[in-house]
């Protein structure tokens, strides 16, 4: 089916179409400047048509690179923005080239629309840590919210911060298969066992459906493992509906704060963890190795 003038439109300002134009301009003109030097000069030996193919070759390669540096920038720019908010710093939009019909100029509009909204809905809540309504715990937000470096200020810099993600899972089948009654009656016993475990640290959440995170801020390493333990020994005991006593089990993942990292980025590395835990099939503790 043909495509449309607007379709059209929208192809020739795609980045897409521009570096393959820069791409296919720079890898010919070594063969534009062969057939120049063929057709302007009588006569030609080896060494002046190595030359002029390697001067060629240079000159497109720079191109070439200078042209896609330059391609790239706003998205360079977004890049930098993101990871600069991410930290708890400003998100400076004015810096951004948001004009454009060209895909880069679309996913900055997005992501300059989804921080107004995020920072509004930041402002509305702010203050008020939200509950997660079947654990009791604190919700993801709250939990992504955190300010580490005021955190760390208050237990002495030197002591370390580890945040622990940990998911449940059912050993026999998907626990997303149970009914829902089941399930919700799981997490609220898995929320009354984190709960008693965990006291009295504060920061204990739910992330996602079966997702939760601890956080110990100047723990011992050893009282983390024995936390740790507890919670999946005791997870390890329950009965809940259909599901017996040895049904239910938790695998850990860990992140230890090395430096002036943000909440987001220590929930990322402890999910690494969790992940790699769970591919050599195991349950107890796995720590990210960096």
């Amino acid at each position: 089916m043909p495509m449309d003038y607007a379709n059209r439109a929208r192809w020739h300002r795609s980045i897409v179409a521009k570096i393959f134009l820069v791409s296919f301009v720079c890898i010919h003109v070594p063969l534009i400047a062969l057939l120049i030097n063929f057709g302007t000069a009588s006569q030609s030996d080896a060494l002046t048509i190595g030359l002029v193919v390697l001067c060629a070759t240079l000159v497109g390669t720079i191109a070439c690179l200078v042209t896609m540096w330059w391609l790239t920038r706003p998205l360079r720019n977004l890049a930098m923005a993101i990871s600069r908010y991410r930290t708890g710093g400003p998100f400076v939009e004015e810096r951004l080239n948001k004009h454009g019909d060209d895909e880069i100029a679309v996913v900055t509009r997005a992501v300059c629309g989804m921080v107004g909204e995020i920072s509004a809905l930041a402002e509305r809540i702010e203050g008020q840590p939200g509950l997660d309504p079947l654990t009791g715990l604190l919700n993801g937000s709250a939990a992504y919210g955190m300010q580490l470096g005021n955190l760390a200020r208050q237990i002495g810099n030197r002591a370390e911060i580890v945040v622990a993600v940990f998911e449940l899972e059912a050993t026999n089948a998907p626990l997303v298969g149970h009914e829902r009654e089941t399930i919700d009656l799981t997490l609220v016993a898995v929320g009354d066992l984190v709960r008693q475990h965990f006291s009295p640290r504060p920061v204990a959440a739910r992330m996602s459906d079966t997702t939760f995170v601890l956080l110990f801020p100047g723990d011992e390493p050893s009282a983390v493992s024995a936390c740790c333990e507890a919670i999946r020994r005791a997870v390890a005991e329950l009965e809940v509906g259909p599901l017996a006593r040895g049904s239910l089990r938790v695998t850990f993942g860990l992140a230890i704060r090395r430096g002036n990292e943000a909440m987001a980025d220590l929930l990322h590395q402890a999910d690494m963890a969790l992940f790699r835990a769970k591919d050599i099939r195991r349950t107890g503790l796995e720590v990210l190795q960096r």
